[in-house]
């Protein structure tokens, strides 16, 4: 369960995917020893229904159907990559703006609004039926000076077994203030700081037992204390659940 939430903060690829889409015009380049080609299409050109094949470098077999804007998709179209990816929805000058879902060759999607390529607000599905929903952010890559959206701020994110994260993401993970529930019933309340659910705080159980300390996995682990339903209080050290120098039932 924990993978689908490590992968969450790579799924987001969109970038500026179709930021580079040519003008259909526009045959040459920048620098005149570099020809790149337009792409080959059927239709009303430059503006109207079209049908387009891309052939330059950076996106030689991808495929575009739909409205076409000064040589540009503009309206409603789905493009389509050589990888297996596609993204249908709506476009202004060449990028994704407005209403859209980018759909993974692997069945996991993204679906939501989007500006200048990048998902905004929406969510995030996989195929094994984990689901994120909330807002996303831009990073920039220092190194590469890519610029991708990440979910980052106020998020919900449920696994496929009904268990739930609901709080605060930074760069795709669970960071910051935020609330774990188990199927079971266990509620754990507190700051959590990675994918794998660690942190700190308040955990209540359906036995009626508290625990306040460190936590992994939303489970009492580290130092922490058990107060039960009298109040009374079991300080120690734990580990996966278990308090340490306490036999398993």
């Amino acid at each position: 369960m924990i993978d689908s939430i490590r992968k969450l903060g790579k799924i987001i690829l969109l970038g500026s995917f179709l930021g580079n889409v040519l003008v259909f015009s526009d045959v040459f380049s920048l620098n005149a020893q570099e020809v790149d080609l337009p792409p080959s299409c059927q239709g009303q050109l430059p503006t109207g229904k079209v049908r387009c094949n891309y052939r330059d470098a950076k996106r030689a077999g991808d495929n575009y159907v739909g409205d076409f804007l000064n040589g540009r998709p503009h309206g409603t179209g789905i493009y389509v990559y050589t990888s297996g990816d596609r993204y249908e929805g709506e476009f202004r000058n060449g990028l994704p703006n407005g209403k859209g879902t980018y759909i993974y060759k692997n069945d996991d999607r993204l679906e939501g609004t989007f500006k200048d390529g990048l998902i905004v607000s929406g969510k995030v599905i996989f195929a094994n039926g984990d689901r994120y929903t909330g807002t996303f952010v831009p990073v920039i890559d220092i190194g590469s000076k890519a610029v991708k959206n990440e979910p980052s701020g106020r998020g919900e994110f449920t696994f496929a077994n009904g268990d739930r994260y609901v709080g605060e993401f930074f760069a795709g993970v669970p960071f910051g203030q935020g609330v774990f529930t188990r199927t079971d019933g266990t509620r754990c309340q507190g700051q959590f700081f990675n994918p794998a659910l660690d942190g700190k705080g308040t955990c209540t159980f359906s036995t009626g037992l508290r625990y306040e300390g460190e936590f992994r996995g939303g489970v009492p682990h580290g130092v922490g204390t058990i107060i039960d339903s009298q109040g009374k209080r079991y300080p120690g050290s734990f580990r996966n659940g278990q308090r340490q120098g306490e036999k398993s039932k």
